[in-house]
């Protein structure tokens, strides 16, 4: 992570640095440009000022002096200076250009101020008059390359000096700072990977990422996964630890019944034993069914395809093995739903979640009671209320009620037969629909149990 971040800072210095480079040379060339040479007028006042100084140091010590005055004026701007008498030749004891030269045959022809060919604007050719009348002509061009002396100066002196070493660092500080926005995020957000990693489930990373963008909205995501997984395990560890606890009981009960089948000489109290085994067995075998069903549920690997079928017919026929079971205890379950109701779903999810409800209303309903269920849709959702006269369930219990293994009381416990996985079953098989299932208890007495399944287009 520590090269990530070496990675953007030494990106964004050399940009710095090259955009700097590209500024001082920009800035240096355009300070050795001749302005003046873009328009004829100006380019002939300058090169009569020149020209002029040349020519009054020629006519007052010679030649001698005009290649001092040449010297130091391309020492001090970098400016070449040519004198030329009114024939063209030249007057100095150095070598002159043939560019120069050039110039100066072009302007003895024409007469007018010369520029280079080739489109060059470095350099400039003209005719100029001494005070005592005497034509000469003037030659001045730039250097093709700025002497180094000049260039250093430039560098370290004006605006290309001390104020551009402060805009540098501060652009150097805030690349870093840019920097260390961009990884800091990241290496939090490994440190608390690794942490995960390692077994600390509880690790969150969102409240140290601030900001709305991409870094942010990953920490979130890595909070939310993080949740779901600890979520997850500790469901698992609690089922386990409750199936460990479920299946305890009847073994016990299962080693008891065996072990008085062994003492027992008269074989009516063998057999109560052995009705006793195979109870157990039964139950025992009717609850790990529930725990596959309950373990392929929540790991959404139903593999029942979803179809469209007929949810009033499959509600009635459900109602009429209730009514069945129900004549036991002088109970009747009623029905009321529309004449014509399709769904699109899974029949068989949804027939075994609904039949565990139904089932489990006709267990705690008071005797001789009833048991109804009704069918309600509307444009976007179907309702199934089904609803018992029984006790009902504390208020703090309602939401517990469909959790694996969960029961309320001694009214609604082992003594019913029941496992506590029939609502969680239910409400995993909703949830796989897109709908949900909840628990309220009656003003009138008796629970409510309120399936929604949305209807989709």
């Amino acid at each position: 992570m520590r090269s990530l971040f070496l990675k953007f800072f030494s990106y964004f210095l050399l940009i710095l640095l090259l955009v700097s480079t590209a500024v001082i040379a920009l800035t240096y060339l355009r300070d050795q440009e001749f302005p003046p040479l873009a328009h004829q007028d100006f380019a002939r006042k300058a090169v009569t000022e020149y020209g002029r100084k040349a020519i009054e140091a020629f006519e007052s010590d010679g030649i001698t002096e005009v290649d001092k005055l040449t010297k130091k004026l391309y020492v001090k701007s970098g400016i070449h200076l040519q004198l030329f008498d009114a024939n063209g030749q030249p007057l100095t004891n150095l070598r002159v250009p043939m560019r120069m030269q050039h110039m100066i045959h072009r302007a003895l022809q024409t007469g007018e101020v010369v520029f280079p060919r080739g489109g060059s604007r470095n350099g400039l050719a003209s005719a100029v008059q001494s005070p005592s009348g005497q034509t000469y002509f003037v030659a001045i061009s730039l250097s093709d390359r700025p002497p180094p002396r000049g260039l250093i100066r430039a560098i370290t002196h004006g605006f290309l000096g001390w104020k551009l070493l402060i805009l540098l660092a501060i652009t150097a500080v805030v690349c870093y700072l840019l920097a260390r926005s961009l990884t800091s995020p990241i290496s939090r957000l490994r440190q608390a990977t690794r942490k995960f990693a390692a077994g600390d489930l509880s690790v969150r990373i969102g409240h140290q990422v601030r900001g709305k963008n991409e870094l942010a909205e990953l920490a979130h995501d890595f909070d939310e996964m993080a949740g779901k997984i600890e979520a997850l395990v500790e469901t698992q560890k609690n089922l386990l630890r409750d199936i460990s606890h479920e299946l305890r009981s009847p073994l016990t009960r299962l080693g008891i019944a065996l072990e008085l089948a062994r003492q027992q000489d008269r074989p009516e109290t063998q057999a109560k034993s052995l009705d006793r085994i195979a109870l157990e067995s039964e139950r025992m075998n009717t609850m790990i069914g529930q725990l596959l069903n309950l373990t392929r549920l929540e790991n959404n690997a139903s593999k029942e395809s979803f179809q469209q079928f007929d949810l009033r017919g499959l509600l009635a026929d459900l109602v009429a093995d209730a009514n069945f079971e129900a004549k036991t205890r002088q109970c009747t379950v009623t029905y009321k739903a529309p004449e014509v109701v399709v769904y699109f779903g899974s029949r068989s999810l949804l027939a075994q979640a609904l039949e565990n409800v139904i089932r489990n209303a006709i267990k705690y309903t008071a005797d001789s009671s009833t048991v109804s269920v009704n069918l309600f849709q509307t444009t976007e959702e179907l309702t199934i209320q089904i609803a018992d006269q029984g006790p009902g369930v504390p208020d703090d219990a309602l939401l517990k009620l469909f959790d694996p293994f969960y029961r309320v009381a001694a009214a609604r416990d082992r003594q019913s037969g029941g496992t506590g996985i029939g609502l969680a079953i239910a409400e995993r098989a909703v949830k796989l629909h897109s709908g949900t299932i909840t628990a309220t208890n009656l003003k009138t007495g008796g629970l409510l149990i309120e399936v929604k399944l949305p209807i989709k287009s």
